[in-house]
């Protein structure tokens, strides 16, 4: 199940036109995977409209980088946002994950394909696909994913009425 304030993120995105693909936990959720994700991952666009519509979100819910220290509070900015990377934030409603493209350089464009259009708290918008979010799982040596693999797996199963 996902956080209220996750889903209210999703929808202050939508409702600002940013182009983007809830590519984490979320969007296995919005797909019916029985997980609870603890922050929001996306993909976004990298246009210069697009990543002006993002920075002024960011800026309305206080955005700013995880894990600095309470005197020196770093902003994204329109470069940095630019760029394939991460930016692992803290905002008013909670974890945020922004990220240029994803594994294997996979960004806005790369996905689209691969993403369908689901329902978060009271917007559509694009998330990866089961399959896809499952595919990047298997292929993930990270503790986290390998743990959550299982419950995804069974949730694609169900979703082809295996």
């Amino acid at each position: 199940m996902a956080s209220p304030k996750l889903t209210d993120l999703v929808a202050t995105l939508a409702a600002s036109s940013v182009e983007l693909i809830v590519v984490g936990g979320l969007a296995a959720v919005a797909q019916g995977a029985p997980i609870t994700p603890h922050d929001l991952d996306i993909v976004h666009r990298r246009t210069p409209e697009n990543i002006e519509r993002l920075l002024s979100v960011l800026t309305s819910v206080d955005a700013r980088y995880r894990g600095d220290p309470p005197d020196k509070i770093l902003r994204p900015t329109s470069e940095i946002l630019a760029g394939t990377g991460h930016s692992l934030l803290a905002t008013t409603f909670g974890p945020l994950d922004v990220l240029g493209a994803i594994e294997g350089g996979r960004d806005y464009d790369a996905l689209l394909p691969r993403s369908i259009e689901a329902l978060i708290g009271s917007r559509t918008v694009h998330v990866l696909s089961l399959e896809m979010i499952v595919e990047l799982k298997r292929a993930s040596s990270h503790p986290k994913d390998r743990r959550v693999l299982p419950e995804l797996e069974e949730t694609l199963r169900r979703s082809r009425g295996e």
